[in-house]
């Protein structure tokens, strides 16, 4: 295969994993902002940085084969990775990691059955989302921006 053949197909391959993690995070706010509208909480917003940073813990999580909320040097925390990762003007933030669930809703369902787990879910505070999975590694970014909430927050079908 020569040269430029190579960069294509590189770029297709880039492109379609870029669409994978957009579809998936998709589908994740939508059930997270599905559980949320259900209690009257205004819906997330989404955010590729937040996501970036929560697909970037999964693959840290599974390289390590260990679901924890805490990485080893300048992204050791969940602010300290959503920062990095470049959210602007950030006043809080929480994360859900989970494993070994096979889909989305299991995943969710298990969220939702966890105390620690819905309440970040449904903190009215929070303003944007994204979501990342790894080899059933999964983590959820939430985030509150001092801009406020995003006006016209797509709503799902």
């Amino acid at each position: 295969m020569d040269f430029k053949k190579l960069c294509l197909l590189c770029f297709l391959i880039a492109c379609s994993y870029a669409l994978t993690l957009k579809q998936f995070n998709y589908q994740m706010i939508c059930m997270v902002n599905k559980e949320r509208g259900k209690r009257g909480v205004p819906y997330l917003a989404y955010s590729s940085v937040l996501a970036n940073a929560a697909q970037n813990h999964s693959k840290y999580q599974a390289s390590k084969k260990k679901m924890t909320h805490d990485e080893s040097g300048a992204t050791s925390t969940p602010m300290k990775r959503i920062k990095k990762a470049g959210f602007k003007n950030i006043r809080a933030c929480a994360e859900n990691v989970a494993y070994n669930q096979k889909s989305i809703e299991k995943v969710m369902k298990a969220w939702m059955g966890s105390s620690g787990h819905r309440k970040n879910i449904l903190n009215k505070e929070y303003t944007h989302f994204g979501a990342g999975m790894k080899n059933r590694y999964w983590t959820q970014n939430f985030a509150k921006s001092s801009s406020g909430r995003p006006k016209n927050v797509k709503k799902c079908p």
